[in-house]
C-alpha cells in the first residue's frame, strides 16, 4: 500500500442496511481511481443484528477495502461522519451515502479537483437518474451547475464532497448539536479560515430525494430550523451572529420550477422551521 498521504479514505454513514446501500457499495467497488484507497464504513447502531447484516454485505461485495468503526453512541449521521473520518487514515476525506449512487469516475474527479489548491471540493448531485416520477419539479437543483449557496453564500454537500484532512479538522468536524445544515455551518468555518471551496461537474453522484409530500416538507421544517440555528449562533463568513429578524432573511434561491403546490409546501415548511428556529434560539433551546 501506498503511504499514507496518498490513500484516499471514502466515508459512508449507515444508519441501518437497508435494500439500497448494497448498489451504493457495488457502484463503489466499480470505482475507476487507480490509486490506494479505503472504505470506511461508520454504523450508526447499536444493534449488533445490523453490524452482522453489514459485514455479510461487504463479503459479498468484491474489490473493497473496508473497516466497519462503531458510531452509536450518538445517534447522528454528523457523529457518524466525524467517527468515520477520525479513523480514517487517509489525508483526503470523501463523503458519500449510502441511498445514492456514485458514477465510476466519482472518486478520480474529486481527488484531481483537491490538488493542493483548494481545501475542499462539491461535486455534481444529478437528479434524473433516480428521480420519482410527479416530483421532479418539486425542488429548484440541488447543485445547480455549481456549490448551491445560502444566503449568497456557498456550500458543501455531505452526499458527494471531498476535503483534506486537515482542513476537515481544522474545522472541528461536523456539528452535531445543528438539527440540520450541519454541512454549510462545516462550509463556512472553512471560508471563515481563508480557504477555498471548488465545484467539480465532473464527481457525479445520482442523489435520491425522499419520497411524497409529507416526508418533503417534515425535511424542509427542519431544515429551516437548522438554518436559524446557525444564524444565530455564527452568521454567515465574515458577519457577526444574528438572533434579530434578520435570521429570517429568504435566501431567494433561483427555482425554474413551476410554482405549484409541492413549491409552496416545500418553501412554507422552511419559512415554519426557521420561525420555530428563532424562537427556540431566542429562548436558549
Amino acid at each position: 500500500m501506498s503511504d499514507e498521504r496518498s490513500l484516499v479514505s471514502v466515508v459512508v454513514p449507515v444508519g441501518y442496511v437497508d435494500d439500497l446501500l448494497p448498489l451504493q457499495l457495488r457502484t463503489l467497488a466499480a470505482q475507476d481511481y487507480e490509486g490506494a484507497w479505503e472504505l470506511i464504513l461508520s454504523l450508526n447502531s447499536a444493534e449488533p443484528a445490523e453490524r452482522t447484516r453489514l459485514e455479510k454485505l461487504l463479503a459479498s461485495v468484491d474489490g473493497l477495502e473496508w473497516r466497519i468503526v462503531d458510531s452509536s453512541d450518538l445517534r447522528s449521521a454528523s457523529h457518524a461522519r466525524n467517527v468515520g473520518a477520525a479513523a480514517a487514515r487517509g489525508e483526503l476525506l470523501l463523503f458519500c451515502d449510502g441511498d445514492d449512487l456514485a458514477d465510476p469516475g466519482w472518486m478520480s474527479a474529486l481527488v484531481t479537483a483537491l490538488d493542493g489548491s483548494v481545501a475542499a471540493v462539491g461535486g455534481h448531485l444529478e437528479e434524473d437518474r433516480l428521480a420519482i416520477p410527479g416530483q421532479e419539479d418539486w425542488r429548484p437543483p440541488a447543485t445547480p451547475e455549481a456549490l448551491p449557496t445560502f444566503l449568497g453564500q456557498p456550500f458543501l454537500v455531505t452526499a458527494n464532497m471531498g476535503i483534506e484532512r486537515a482542513a476537515f479538522e481544522k474545522t472541528g468536524g461536523f456539528d452535531t448539536t445543528l438539527i440540520r445544515g450541519e454541512d454549510i455551518a462545516l462550509s463556512w468555518e472553512l471560508l471563515d479560515l481563508g480557504l477555498e471551496l471548488a465545484y467539480c461537474a465532473e464527481a457525479v453522484i445520482h442523489y435520491r430525494h425522499r419520497r411524497g409530500l409529507i416526508p418533503m416538507m417534515k425535511q424542509h421544517y427542519l431544515y429551516g430550523r437548522g438554518f436559524s440555528q446557525i444564524l444565530s449562533r455564527r452568521g454567515v463568513p465574515g458577519q457577526e451572529a444574528s438572533g434579530g429578524l434578520a435570521t429570517l432573511k429568504p435566501n431567494n434561491q433561483a427555482v425554474t420550477a413551476p410554482k405549484g403546490v409541492p413549491y409552496v409546501a416545500r418553501r412554507g415548511s422552511i419559512a415554519v422551521g426557521r420561525v420555530v428556529g428563532l424562537i427556540a434560539a431566542r429562548l436558549g433551546r
